[in-house]
């Protein structure tokens, strides 16, 4: 994604970048910042980045008949007749130029940033609409989509590379937003997706177990998510969850301005009572500026965390009280997070995200205290990702459900009845234990057997309206599987 902006001359592009630029470039200003090589025009600068699955400078040759004016590279090429900058890391070199190319329109904007294992996409949810509660038009760039001048563009990547991010950050600031909320996934924050980028405020709202397949240790996990903390203007904030351990390692660890959240007596922002039902939440936060007494349509215990993060943030921010008042009380509805659907007989469904053994927890947990009669679960595991996990989720679903249905999520390349099988590796309860590999038979098997007064979590995908096997993504909206189960159940 490409936006119309001034473009920087070479030395204001690259600056805090240690880079070998050929005098002959000295004066060029680039139409363009491009690191996907069959997206390069005529003009451009192209970023060679080596990737997971191909390195941007075996295109060379291809950037070059593209028309590019210039390559950002980590070794010269000297058979490519293509003008050729030299940086020590071409990664972070990106985000320095990205941020350098779009910097006039994003200094402009409030920036937000959020980062945790679980709640990232319902605090921004929330956020968002405090923000825009308060005057402060809001984008979003987010698991969900991409919120970009009044338009919605499905989400590729929870958080994009850096040209993305900045191409949308100033599109957003010239379409009229005043602010923007960005979801900091730890994939991006290991690769310095968003470095550069000044954030007003940066949320964290728990850790627990996830991405080890990429990270590899818990240790390597928390360090990416810390990393959005350096990323803070001199005069930003930290909104640390004062409950998690880890919000009170960054507590202890950081310095400048801090704000917590939480049941803890010392939070700055306190969770002092709270209720819920099927139909939303009750929350009193108590903070140095006044109460606030929130009425959700969220459902949930884990989302009067999510709500204290907001609210949290929105204080942090200076934002009015009523106004994060209204902004909470206004969103209906997270896509995909703790979304109800009534089915038949007095039968509730409700559509999760949780995909961890920790989220799955949480989610059962919250339904527990409302349901009104038996709680089935109905998940898999993602393929190619964190075996670990796997076990743990079996773990977890058997120990806080009634009925256990283990099927499959997005296998991708691995074969679902291995997956399967090292869920079930958790689980030693088989009377509660129902495996049906396919999703959507697994569906209409819960919604058939499912009696009046049953609940049903339907885990994993949320949002998602594919399952992705052997490298193809095939429809499956499990709102639509629903209905059609319910209506022919």
């Amino acid at each position: 994604m490409q936006d119309k902006n001034k473009q920087p001359s070479v030395k204001e592009l690259f600056k805090g970048v240690e880079a070998d630029i050929p005098k002959a470039l000295k004066n060029v200003a680039f139409s363009g910042l491009h690191y996907d090589s069959r997206k390069v025009t005529p003009g451009g600068l192209f970023i060679a980045v080596r990737g997971f699955n191909s390195d941007g400078h075996d295109y060379l040759a291809k950037v070059l008949q593209a028309g590019a004016a210039a390559a950002v590279v980590e070794k010269r090429d000297a058979a490519i007749d293509l003008p050729q900058i030299i940086v020590k890391d071409s990664r972070k070199a990106m985000a320095a130029l990205a941020f350098n190319f779009y910097r006039e329109r994003i200094e402009g904007l409030i920036l937000a940033g959020i980062t945790g294992t679980n709640g990232k996409t319902s605090t921004a949810f929330l956020l968002q609409s405090i923000l825009n509660e308060s005057g402060k038009a809001a984008g979003l760039i987010g698991t969900i989509a991409y919120e970009v001048g009044g338009k919605k563009i499905t989400a590729w990547n929870t958080t994009p590379e850096a040209v993305d991010i900045c191409a949308m950050l100033s599109e957003m600031a010239a379409s009229g937003s005043r602010s923007a909320v960005l979801e900091v996934s730890s994939h991006a924050l290991a690769l310095n997706r968003a470095d550069g980028l000044p954030f007003d405020v940066a949320v964290f709202t728990n850790l627990t177990r996830d991405h080890l397949d990429f990270h590899k240790t818990e240790a390597a996990y928390f360090a990416a998510k810390a990393h959005l903390f350096t990323l803070l203007k001199a005069e930003g904030t930290a909104v640390l969850n004062l409950d998690d351990a880890h919000g009170r390692r960054l507590a202890k660890s950081l310095n400048g301005k801090i704000v917590t959240y939480g049941f803890d007596e010392s939070a700055d922002v306190r969770i002092k009572n709270w209720s819920g039902s099927i139909s939303g939440l009750q929350i009193e936060l108590h903070t140095d500026a006044g109460k606030l007494k929130l009425n959700s349509k969220l459902i949930g215990a884990f989302n009067v965390f999510n709500i204290s993060a907001a609210a949290a943030a929105g204080f942090a921010l200076g934002l009015d009280l009523e106004r994060i008042k209204q902004g909470i009380e206004t969103l209906e509805t997270v896509p995909g997070r703790l979304q109800v659907h009534p089915l038949k007989q007095d039968v509730n469904a409700v559509i999760d995200y949780a995909h961890t053994p920790d989220a799955l927890e949480k989610a059962l947990q919250a339904l527990r205290e409302i349901a009104s009669r038996r709680l089935i679960v109905l998940f898999g595991a993602g393929g190619d990702r964190d075996t670990g996990k796997r076990p743990l989720m079996g773990r977890a679903a058997e120990e806080n459900a009634d009925v256990c249905i283990v099927t499959t999520d997005n296998p991708r390349t691995e074969d679902p009845e291995r997956i399967i099988g090292d869920i079930v590796e958790g689980m030693s309860d088989k009377s509660k234990r129902v495996v049906i590999a396919d999703r959507r038979e697994a569906i209409e098997y819960a919604v058939k057997t499912a009696q009046a007064g049953d609940t049903i979590l339907i885990a994993g995908k949320g949002h998602e309206t594919y399952q992705d096997i052997n490298r193809v993504k095939y429809d499956f909206d499990e709102v639509a599987v629903l209905r059609e189960a319910a209506t022919h159940g």
